[in-house]
């Protein structure tokens, strides 16, 4: 996990600086893992990362929120032959059958809104969803929001288990170290 860690700060998935992450909400990192998409060493490593933590879970289809998750979420679906969903315009797209349990997967959890929107549509034609994965909890609150609707919230790896490694790895600088640190306490 260290070596991606290093790896997504190298192709500039983790910034540190000072970010408006929602309206009027600022942050002392930025987390975009879109780019991921363009590298597809690292962009496997993160599949794998998911795939070791999904295995565990019990589930029938699986299904990516946009963007980065919906790619990840396809190349799960082909690599470990699994039925995948995609959601287009607001319908559920692929073969199911009402009552099939779905995992929701997701690049991290920053809002929750993308993704309980996802769930209702897939729940709107009798898809259940139990379990949302997510590769990285920023700690912003998301996990509780999907958690207090019912659904249990997974992540891969949270935001302070990054920082400790860019810390440790001399990637991350003592004082950014204690900002960002002090800024997850307090949020």
């Amino acid at each position: 996990m260290q070596e991606l860690i290093l790896k997504l700060h190298a192709i500039g998935a983790i910034k540190f600086g000072s970010f408006e992450i929602k309206k009027d909400f600022l942050s002392p990192f930025q987390i975009d893992l879109k780019g991921v998409i363009s590298h597809p060493q690292v962009a496997k490593e993160l599949c794998t990362c998911f795939w070791e933590k999904a295995m565990h879970l019990s589930f029938d289809l699986l299904c990516g929120v946009p963007i980065t998750a919906s790619c990840i979420a396809t190349y799960l679906a082909w690599e470990q032959e699994l039925p995948l969903v995609a959601l287009h315009e607001g319908h559920v797209e692929g073969i199911y059958k009402t009552g099939q349990k779905c995992l929701v997967l997701q690049d991290m959890h920053l809002s929750a809104a993308h993704t309980l929107d996802t769930i209702e549509t897939l729940e709107e034609e009798g898809i259940k969803v139990r379990d949302v994965l997510t590769f990285l909890d920023l700690g912003l609150g998301a996990k509780k929001k999907i958690k207090g609707r019912g659904y249990v919230a997974h992540a891969v790896i949270g935001m302070p288990e990054v920082l400790q490694t860019l810390f440790d790895a001399k990637k991350l600088a003592g004082d950014n170290f204690k900002l960002a640190s002090d800024f997850l306490e307090n949020v």
